[in-house]
């Protein structure tokens, strides 16, 4: 007769109801987030939601990201979502680095891009961008080119024998825009795809000691502003 212990119907069961328990309440999360998203009727708000899911206080976004930034985004976590309560709404971003993959070396510049609703802003910001060094891309509501006639992206992330894999600083049309935000509130998308969009970029490869403590030099001077 085998010593083995017999299956227990009882344990599985348990273990069962907590699996279907947790994909209940995941469900449940998700139902109540996606509310969030499409009810947010503003740029600001939909920031705000944004830097919500920063700093893992949500799992999910309108455009597919689901369990929060990636791993590489994480030591800039608090910048970003500082700019987003700021009321500068993140659209992408990546740190500098110099790494080798597949024993090739691997190249990235640090650069973000918002939407800036106020233009005073926009401007301020672009402004103390490329006096503090960076390569800024500034687009006004409808416009083409930056506000330096260029319209071309800009190198971000070079993987040698491969060539650039990112150009980042062209304009985001507004199709994309409702892209990144399917089935958000009609509203807070236009205001999205009628803002100034910045791109602001490390021209040195695999620097990230600049345009971080920028940006939190810039929110700290917004912060010193009177209303």
């Amino acid at each position: 007769m085998s010593t083995a212990a017999a299956p227990n119907p009882w344990a599985a069961g348990i273990e069962a109801r907590g699996r279907l328990a947790g994909w209940l309440d995941a469900c449940r999360r998700r139902r109540a987030e996606a509310r969030a998203w499409y009810q947010a009727g503003t740029l600001e708000e939909l920031a705000a939601l944004t830097a919500r899911w920063l700093r893992g206080q949500m799992l999910w976004t309108p455009n597919g990201h689901v369990g929060g930034p990636d791993p590489e985004t994480l030591p800039l976590v608090e910048v970003l979502a500082d700019l987003n309560l700021a009321g500068i709404l993140t659209e992408t971003s990546q740190p500098g680095e110099l790494a080798v993959l597949h024993g090739r070396p691997w190249r990235q510049r640090a650069y973000v891009t918002v939407f800036v609703a106020r233009p005073e802003s926009a401007r301020t910001l672009a402004a103390q961008a490329a006096k503090a060094g960076l390569v800024v891309r500034a687009y006004g509501p409808g416009r083409r080119v930056d506000e330096n006639g260029e319209r071309d992206a800009v190198d971000v992330t070079l993987w040698e024998g491969h060539g650039v894999m990112t150009g980042m600083g062209d304009r985001i049309s507004p199709r994309a825009v409702r892209r990144i935000f399917p089935g958000c509130d009609r509203q807070a998308v236009r205001e999205v795809a009628t803002a100034w969009q910045v791109t602001l970029i490390d021209p040195q490869w695999g620097r990230d000691t600049v345009l971080w403590p920028f940006l939190t030099h810039f929110l700290n001077s917004l912060q010193a502003v009177p209303a």
